[in-house]
């Protein structure tokens, strides 16, 4: 396992029934994928200001079990569930406080030269990072 933590839905991640509106859970992935890349020493923001291949979401999925209202806290689990040549692909699940599964996601990155924008194969450290989640 990448990371666990815990989060609360809070107002704007809901709808006007109180419950989450689905595109936010994708906003509480990447928040998830941002504080696993700067635990592991790979800051997406140092990434970004590099001169090295990026990871652009290729494919994003979600499945909701049962609803997530505004004040819950959950806790979010995320894993490596694959490594390609070119792509990582990585799992999320996010846990009610009894846990029980409220909702899942999977992102799958592609790596791409940043200036021509072609897929390119994973650099060792991309690899290095998501092998540590294994």
């Amino acid at each position: 396992m990448i990371l666990r933590h815990r989060l609360t839905i809070r107002l704007n991640h809901t709808d006007a029934a109180g419950l989450i509106f689905f595109p936010r859970l994708f906003e509480l992935v990447q928040e998830t994928l941002e504080i696993a890349m700067k635990q592991r020493g790979a800051p997406i923001v140092e990434r970004l200001a590099s001169d090295g291949p990026i990871m652009p979401i290729a494919h994003c999925e979600a499945d909701f079990r049962r609803p997530l209202r505004l004040g819950d806290e959950v806790d979010v689990e995320m894993t490596c569930e694959r490594i390609g040549d070119k792509s990582l692909t990585f799992a999320y699940r996010f846990l009610a406080a009894d846990g029980a599964e409220a909702a899942r996601a999977r992102t799958v990155h592609v790596a791409m030269d940043r200036r021509t924008g072609a897929p390119m194969p994973l650099t060792e450290a991309m690899r290095r990072l998501a092998e540590s989640a294994e």
